[in-house]
């Protein structure tokens, strides 16, 4: 099935995973097939394209988990600006140099569905997997399954599993590049980080230690090391905490683009970065995983909405 479908695809879709009063496919923007989940916990909204969580809303909740850009690109081989991303099997810029994908190639693609599952009527689980990359061969020599496991509930979990299906080790960074969205970027704090070391993207790479809770009043894109398996982001002015729970990851990412660099950004709005900020959990520079061959490995986070 290519990225752009027609109304037989979505029709089979439904057919084969759609379930009843819980989950349906359509047709979105771009031409791309969504995945709409609504249940007594919550509403969400998935891209089959990247494998990306676009939209999560608990049901007692006013606002929306998540950042979404209404200037996103839903084209085939761009980025969707917003949400949750897929970051694998390498983040940031191409870590040798061959002119391949930030972040890696899965946010570029189509995924398929692989499995839905209601449990009861407050939890929907779906699988999406990355297809045989015969047309990456360029990208990446190794040969892996690839699937992501979403479940819609009260909380948001993500299950990223990776399997090496060949005869050689290989290694990989990744990460989930998530959009949260806040009041006001200048009313947030991000706590759990306090005595940290994180590297400084914007000075060359430089370490750097975290006093105090993380605040925002300028560009940041950091390098957490060390991290602890919980973080929380704290939203005075839509009255909330964000949890990140997450395993198997020591280092997280905290990126706001601010003035000067949005304005660059031809996906976002120039005021776009006072409304979200990214913190990441992943497996980033020394925190690299190597999965030897019949082995996989897995990246589990976990959000939730805590209020008083």
């Amino acid at each position: 099935m290519g990225s752009k479908i027609n109304s037989m695809d979505i029709e089979q879709l439904n057919i084969e995973y759609g379930i009843a009063g819980q989950l349906k496919f359509v047709k979105g923007s771009g031409g791309f097939p969504f995945i709409l989940i609504s249940n007594r916990s919550a509403k969400a909204l998935i891209s089959v394209y990247a494998a990306q969580v676009l939209s999560f809303q608990p049901a007692e909740e006013y606002e929306d988990l998540l950042f979404l850009s209404q200037k996103s690109y839903y084209d085939e081989g761009k980025a969707i600006r917003g949400g949750i991303p897929v970051c694998w099997p390498w983040f940031g810029s191409d870590p040798v140099d061959l002119k391949r994908p930030n972040h890696g190639f899965v946010r570029n693609g189509l995924w398929t569905v692989s499995g839905t599952k209601a449990s009861a009527d407050l939890e929907t689980r779906v699988k999406l997997r990355f297809p045989e990359p015969v047309q990456r061969e360029s990208y990446w020599q190794h040969a892996f399954a690839l699937e992501l496991e979403i479940s819609v509930g009260n909380t948001l979990t993500l299950e990223l599993i990776t399997r090496n299906t060949g005869a050689q080790k290989f290694s990989i960074t990744q990460a989930f590049h998530t959009y949260f969205h806040v009041g006001n970027i200048n009313q947030v704090q991000i706590l759990g980080l306090e005595d940290t070391e994180y590297l400084d993207k914007l000075d060359e790479g430089t370490q750097k230690h975290q006093t105090g809770a993380v605040t925002v009043s300028e560009e940041v894109d950091r390098i957490y090391t060390g991290v602890k398996n919980e973080l929380i982001i704290d939203d005075s002015v839509f009255n909330r905490r964000i949890r990140i729970a997450s395993t198997s990851n020591k280092t997280a990412v905290v990126w706001n683009p601010w003035t000067r660099t949005s304005a660059m950004m031809p996906d976002l709005e120039n005021d776009d970065y006072q409304h979200f900020i990214c913190v990441e959990a992943g497996n980033l520079v020394t925190d690299a995983v190597d999965i030897p061959p019949g082995s996989e490995y897995s990246l589990l986070t976990n959000f939730k909405i805590l209020r008083d």
